[in-house]
């Protein structure tokens, strides 16, 4: 991607000043915007703003009218581009040319304002200061007040060359598709309101002002924003005074202006009282993008009011910032509760890395907003999605991470912005970064450390084929939806490369490095703002003392991940452990990821492209310094770092431990009283007393359920003497490979299993722990394993992430070699903490301590995935899932049950896996049992029915109760929806598309009508069946004229994604059955079937393949034809939906480059075609009489020598140009 990131116009913008008059309620805005032009080209005559679905009604130059040209290619994206008789969705591309200048990655400017006669270009006397020309210093450069007189910024000098001219544009906005929404009042919303989108970047701001639109061009603001006082007056100006509001308090309500800047003045506007006019100035330079509003009836908290009075109130600078938040009437205690940490992050930020570039911080919570939206300056318009109650447990940490990320974009991703979009990932991954430091504060470095792991393994699971983040393939203009893999790589790098800082020369880090790029920003030493990857890693190489080019070629400008497989063996002759750590990437990683139906039209679109998943950006060696910790059998841990630089690396540790080991295996069952203690604590909480604990080893977790009451009660296993005595003769306890975390990798290591059981049990970083947990996972099963994962689960004292990680790998251990022994753990663990004594009968919950309450939620989960030796989770398992359902118990509860309602739910549609009436029940083994307990891996079919019958009745009853007290957000019935779609793919219940309309209806919560929807449109017959028309002709009316501009995005990304779900997975269970011995079936297959299945069960495995099931099962629906041709045609949709449209539409559809042109024939004379060259054909009558032809001519791309036409069918064949056909018609 090139450097350049602008195109040249010729000036640069000093100021702009808006003006706005809102309507709310005719969605209407009337505005103008006086802009300050700083010239560059002594030649200049005109200049051109980016503005589009407006209507400019005047152009003044210096106070002089101007003759402007506006060509709105937006507008032109809506029209069709040819008549009512020539439409087909065949020609699309035909739209995607109208699309292309709204698309391109540099706005060329669709309003050109022309300097009228006596306005040019004059060259400024060097002598005049900006005070002689009326213009404050914040006015006449294009950087801040504090930076302007900055002589590193010579360009300054250039934007002074010339006296500034002063460009004034009046326009009209109505109805907008993009760029703001208003907000109707409805049977969803209660209140009317209107705000600014900025998303996608560089279209969104130009979308409702004229302006220089995108990140790099940087001015200081004014707003005057004129709107009714109340919201009586909203109804009152209203034509004939329809629609009145009974609600006398609610008439009363102010209307809140919230925007950028300070506030300057509100003022009754001068010729109408029922309006007001409000000012906000803003100093501070920001480009386009980071430009927003909203209006309504806002409620303001001032959060910084919540500060305890026992906090540090010794910054100043810190405490000086004020920090609001606005919200409908109604959401105040929500607010309250949300956004209790705001002022913490705010301190935090200041004291660690810079003061806060802006006046102020609002957050402004409304509603129909996208989830995650771009914040403006010192203002982020936020989804009231992410508003909760006090008693919702679940949501605490996503909302404070995206919240904290709204806020630390302030310092990286407004105030600084990337040079270029190839440095995109570092303002992002700084935001990210700092966000993380702030969280871990919060929240405990165990919380950190483990969430860091955790999105380790998924850039390992997805930074397959994808290109680099220093490189990004970015489709233009930048949605912010699909930055989600460099906000998910970026931070995790700078963690490492922090790490790899700190170990060099005794530097601090990023810790440097990031408040030296805030302070240049303020500074001005950060021209423009701009950060770019080259100065970044020039500012670390300069605080480390070490050059970094290596790293960032490998991570930044690189893509994939090493796999280290590490071997290591113990020299007692030389002392020394022998290791030997080989890069095996290029051999072990895959070539393609893993198709996903989010990104299914994404990946498709670029594999018909011909630039689909790279497969040889993976680097052969990754370099660096790795970190090896030895626990060595005095239990010291000594640490050795090695310089990773070849493929293979062979070293030599020294070993240390001159005397013998310590006995590993002391217990605290020599002591039945700690014991005692130990187990208490471990199941409630409750403190232990250290008089009980005398004498007892306490270094080790895990050394729970120890007595033999416990190893027999909970069938536990210890390790063997012939085990104990190898591991008393084992030199080390054990290893662990990059102990700090400098390494985004998959690590192999071949040490022993008792080895890594020491690892869980004695190291205290929870990274080790996880570690462990996954070794356990992916290993063969063992019963001495199942023990130590159950004492892992039972011990109060790992994190909680780690108990539910152990818990979930419980589930592997359910297994009949094992006698079950896994499901008897979870069974056993979960009647200790959550049943009455001695039953399965679930008490009251008590969700007071959180990570009990996550321990309830997964271990259902858990044993839902238990399967037996037919693939089917067996019957008592389902009992118990379906029992924890009916006899939840929240009446006493101080928190909401939803979440756990819904991952009960979850576990009972988890542990439903095949059509109940086609499992395979003949296995060869005549001995079933007639429980159909499931442990000889037979089933009773009509156990099996019953079961699905009673798991439905009790999710109906959940949904219904729903209904009528409605849980957070309509959770329950979101994932009872889900459930629904879930099990009607498998063919275990029969869809019911009639039953997901009801969900569908406008009114409904956002979510849950998109639940609804993702159901419906996951239904293969609805595409195929004649009746099901009228079911996409309704989602097509949806996505036109619905009111929720959240809804109608969604619906569209779910048309695509269904197309992948329906071509990666069948629909429902396609065996054929047959024949039967006594109460057992036998599955028969022919030998095609099976090949077909097969071949079938290939395509939907790669992207080619699952291209051209797509293609077969949906490019003739006429339904979806008329339907996308509609979307593309309509005003109603944004660049964004028509963009997803028309990508669908290339994955569906060939393109022909055939017109069909339809005629009337005269009587009695004849019409003749000739062709005249180049794609011109003239129709023209004749004298002669006419013959019996066809009422039809149809003109087409294919290539001829000769020609002509066609005596029979009358059909013209010309030579046209590829890709572009003309058509002129001339009748004399």
């Amino acid at each position: 991607m090139p450097e350049a990131t602008t195109l040249n116009r010729g000036f640069h913008i000093g100021h702009q000043k808006v003006e706005l008059d809102v309507d709310l309620s005719n969605r209407t805005i009337v505005g103008s915007t006086e802009i300050t032009v700083l010239p560059t080209n002594p030649t200049l005559k005109s200049i051109r703003l980016d503005l589009r679905q407006a209507k400019v009604t005047g152009a003044f130059v210096n106070g002089k009218t101007a003759i402007w040209d506006y060509e709105d290619f937006w507008a032109a994206t809506s029209s069709p581009p040819f008549k009512e008789s020539a439409r087909t969705i065949h020609q699309y591309n035909q739209f995607e040319d109208r699309l292309a200048p709204v698309i391109d990655e540099n706005l060329s400017g669709e309003l050109v304002v022309h300097f009228p006669r006596g306005v040019k270009v004059v060259q400024q006397d060097p002598f005049a200061s900006s005070l002689n020309l009326g213009i404050s210093p914040s006015l006449s450069r294009h950087e801040s007040p504090e930076i302007a007189a900055t002589p590193s910024l010579a360009r300054t000098d250039l934007y002074n060359a010339f006296v500034p001219i002063t460009v004034r544009v009046e326009f009209r906005l109505e109805d907008p598709a993009m760029g703001l929404h208003f907000v109707k009042k409805n049977a969803q919303h209660r209140y009317e309101h209107v705000y600014t989108i900025s998303n996608p970047y560089g279209v969104s701001t130009s979308s409702w002002l004229p302006c220089v639109d995108g990140l790099w061009e940087r001015c200081s603001w004014e707003f005057e924003i004129t709107v009714p006082k109340s919201i009586g007056d909203i109804k009152r100006a209203q034509a004939n005074g329809i629609d009145h509001d009974k609600d006398e308090e609610d008439s009363e309500r102010d209307i809140a202006v919230v925007c950028i800047g300070d506030l300057h003045q509100e003022a009754t506007h001068a010729f109408d009282h029922s309006k007001k006019t409000v000012s906000f100035v803003l100093t501070s330079p920001v480009a386009a993008q980071h430009v927003g509003f909203a209006i309504g009836p806002f409620v303001q908290t001032n959060l910084s009011e919540l500060k305890e009075s026992d906090e540090d109130d010794g910054h100043h600078s810190s405490s000086s910032m004020e920090v609001y938040a606005y919200a409908l009437p109604g959401r105040q205690d929500d607010v309250v509760n949300t956004c209790m940490f705001i002022h913490k992050a705010m301190e935090f930020f200041v004291r660690e890395y810079s003061s806060y570039p802006f006046g102020s911080f609002s957050l402004c919570f409304v509603e129909d907003a996208l989830d995650d939206m771009e914040p403006c300056c010192g203002l982020a318009i936020v989804s009231e999605r992410h508003l909760f109650p006090g008693d919702i447990i679940d949501q605490i940490y996503p909302v404070t991470k995206y919240l904290t990320t709204l806020l630390a974009a302030q310092w990286s991703s407004v105030n600084i912005v990337p040079k270029n979009w190839n440095s995109l990932w570092i303002t992002i991954g700084i935001c990210r970064y700092i966000t993380a430091m702030f969280l871990r504060k919060l929240m405990g470095n165990n919380e950190y450390r483990f969430r860091l792991k955790k999105d380790a393994e998924q850039i390992c699971d997805l930074d397959i084929g994808r290109p680099p983040i220093g490189r990004p393939d970015l489709e233009f203009p930048v949605d912010k939806s699909t930055l989600d893999f460099i906000a998910l790589k970026a931070p995790v790098i700078l963690h490492i490369l922090d790490r790899r800082l700190t170990k060099s020369g005794g530097s601090f880090g990023l810790t440097r490095v990031i408040p030296k790029i805030f302070w240049q920003a303020m500074s001005g030493d950060l021209t423009n703002g701009c950060l770019s990857t080259s100065h970044f890693q020039r500012l670390c190489e300069k605080v480390s003392h070490t050059k970094l080019d290596s790293f960032f070629q490998e991570w930044v400008l690189g893509s994939g991940y090493p796999i280290f497989r590490i071997t290591q063996r113990f020299n007692k002759k030389k002392m020394f452990i022998e290791m030997g750590i080989r890069q095996v990437q290029n051999v072990e990683m895959p070539k393609t990821g893993a198709l996903r139906e989010e990104s299914f039209v994404k990946d498709a679109k670029r594999h018909l492209q011909g630039s689909d998943m790279l497969e040889s950006t993976v680097r052969p060696i990754f370099t660096g310094p790795m970190t090896i910790r030895i626990h060595e059998a005095d239990g010291t841990p000594y640490e050795h770092v090695v310089n990773i630089k070849d493929s293979f690396t062979k070293l030599d540790i020294q070993y240390n431990t001159k005397y013998k080991r310590l006995k590993r295996h002391l217990r605290s069952r020599d002591k039945p009283s700690a014991n005692a203690a130990v187990v208490s604590a471990a199941t409630s909480g409750e403190p232990i007393d250290e008089g009980e604990l005398d004498g007892v080893l306490l270094h080790s977790l895990g050394d729970v359920l120890s007595s033999e009451n416990d190893m027999e009660e909970w069938r536990l296993r210890e390790w063997t003497k012939e085990e104990e005595d190898q591991m008393t003769n084992e030199a080390f306890e054990w290893l662990r490979v990059d102990s700090d975390f400098e390494w985004i990798c998959v690590i192999y290591i071949n040490q022993p299993d008792y080895m890594y059981a020491s690892q869980l049990q004695q190291d205290r970083d929870v990274v080790a722990q996880y570690e462990c947990i996954r070794y356990f996972a992916d290993t063969k099963p063992s019963p001495i394993y199942s023990t130590i994962l159950v004492r892992t689960l039972m011990d109060r004292r790992y994190y909680y992430g780690i108990r539910i990680e152990a818990a979930l790998t419980l589930a592997k251990y359910a297994l009949p070699e094992l006698d079950w022994i896994g499901r008897y753990h979870l069974l056993k663990a979960f009647q200790l903490m959550f049943c009455f004594p001695d039953s399965l009968i679930p008490q009251a919950n008590d969700f007071s301590d959180f990570p009990t309450y996550y321990l309830q939620k997964t271990i259902p989960l858990a044993l839902s995935e238990i399967r037996d030796v037919t693939g089917q989770t067996p019957m008592p398992i389902k009992e118990f899932l379906l029992d924890l359902l009916r006899y939840n118990e929240n009446s006493h509860n101080t928190f909401s049950d939803c979440y756990y309602v819904g991952a009960l739910m979850t576990a009972i549609c988890n542990s439903i896996s095949e059509p109940p009436e086609q499992v395979p029940q003949f296995n060869f083994d005549f001995s079933f049992d007639v429980k159909a307990n499931g442990t000889n891996g037979t089933h009773n079919k009509s156990a099996e029915a019953k079961f699905v019958e009673k798991a439905m009745v009790e999710i109906e009853r959940c949904q219904r109760m729903d209904l009528w007290m409605p849980s957070y957000q309509k959770v329950v019935s979101t994932i009872a929806l889900s459930i629904k779609e879930k099990l009607s793919q498998l063919g275990t219940i029969e869809a019911s598309v009639s039953d997901w309309l009801q969900f569908t209806q406008c009114g409904l919560f956002d979510t849950l009508r998109l639940s609804a929807f993702s159901a419906i449109l996951s239904v293969p017959d609805i595409y195929s069946a004649q009746e099901q028309k009228a079911v996409l002709r309704y989602v097509s009316k949806t996505i036109l004229t619905d009111q929720s501009y959240y809804v109608r995005l969604g619906l569209i990304k779910l048309l695509g994604e269904s197309l992948g779900k329906i071509s990666m997975h069948k629909y429902g269970w396609s065996g054929r059955v047959g024949g039967g011995v006594g109460t057992f079936m036998i599955v028969e297959e022919t030998g095609g079937e099976i090949t077909e299945s097969r071949k079938d069960e290939y395509r939907r495995s790669n992207l080619e393949g699952c291209i051209e099931i797509v293609k077969e099962q949906f490019s003739e629906v006429e339904t979806l034809k008329r339907g996308f041709w509609d979307m593309l045609t309509s005003s109603a949709l944004g660049i964004l939906e028509k963009r997803i449209v028309l990508d669908i539409c290339g994955i569906l559809y060939d393109v022909l480059p055939t017109r069909l042109v339809k005629l009337r024939i005269p009587d009695q004379t004849q019409i003749v075609a000739k062709n005249l060259g180049h794609g011109n054909v003239k129709i023209y009558r004749t004298d002669k009489p006419r013959l019996p032809i066809q009422s039809a001519v149809t003109v087409d791309n294919q290539r001829s020598s000769d020609p002509g036409t066609d005596t029979e069918s009358k059909t013209v064949t010309l030579p046209l140009p590829p890709n572009r056909i003309r058509l002129n018609i001339k009748i004399r």
